[in-house]
């Protein structure tokens, strides 16, 4: 584990995805005097307070950076020169983005990992104009380190009450489906104990033309067919992989029964 040097420590504030860490509950645990943010309060999002991501300034003793490793995979830091409220109420701000059509959608930069694939797809003006007021953000990779992005800090912050102003356009979308999908192959990849990515693609192609579109469905698919090798390729098995009358998983499920017994004809 890399630890955080002091000068970080002492201008740093968290942002914890309270989706999958207790925020609250953590941080007070381990901090009896923390300054504490819920960015869904005050929002269209208020209702979902439970999960709500959570903005926190450790103060001078704080416990929380000696118990790193239980919260680096669920959150961000970011170093500011702004008060908490001015921070927190930009981050609302980009709670969710407008979409090239119009929509939006929610944005999880609070996720290390959907950050880190946001932070590929930006140019450096997106990027500072998307950080207002926030001079570096670092995450935690899988590489066992911390990473760091530097923005100038002196973007425009905004209001909670802008959420929507930022827009993804149609390059950012496909740099993130990229990102995604790189990270999809090199999943699959080890789960399947291959290193091949020509292979690893054709087996995704090979699913997604059967109509598998979720991850899991890909990855099962791409298990039997490594498994039983042509075997998934009988006339009777891809009828039953391609028809549109049952769920994914009923195919799944129906042709790993007939491959395990062998009751393809």
């Amino acid at each position: 584990m890399t630890e955080l040097d002091h000068a970080t420590v002492q201008s740093a504030f968290i942002l914890i995805d309270g989706a999958v860490l207790d925020a609250p509950r953590f941080v007070y645990e381990h901090d009896d005097q923390p300054e504490l943010e819920y960015l869904y309060l005050g929002t269209p999002h208020h209702t979902a307070v439970e999960v709500s991501p959570c903005l926190v300034k450790p103060s001078s003793a704080s416990r929380i950076w000696q118990e790193q490793a239980q919260w680096q995979a669920h959150a961000v830091v970011l170093i500011s020169d702004e008060n908490l409220r001015v921070l927190a109420d930009h981050l609302r701000s980009l709670l969710s983005v407008q979409l090239p059509g119009g929509g939006y959608s929610y944005l999880r930069f609070y996720s290390p990992k959907q950050f880190q694939r946001l932070m590929g797809a930006l140019s450096d003006l997106d990027r500072n104009r998307f950080s207002g007021p926030v001079k570096e953000w670092l995450s935690f990779w899988g590489d066992g380190a911390w990473h760091r992005i530097k923005a100038d800090g002196s973007g425009q912050y905004r209001e909670a009450s802008e959420e929507g102003w930022f827009v993804l356009a149609e390059q950012h979308i496909e740099a993130l489906s990229v990102e995604a999908r790189e990270e999809f192959v090199g999943k699959l990849g080890q789960y399947l104990g291959i290193d091949d990515r020509a292979n690893l693609n054709d087996l995704i192609r090979e699913a997604d033309a059967l109509g598998f579109r979720t991850e899991k469905d890909v990855s099962r698919y791409a298990e039997l067919a490594v498994i039983h090798g042509e075997g998934i390729k009988h006339p009777e098995l891809r009828a039953i992989l391609s028809t549109s009358e049952l769920s994914t998983g009923m195919r799944l499920n129906e042709v790993d029964k007939r491959l395990a017994y062998g009751v393809a004809s």
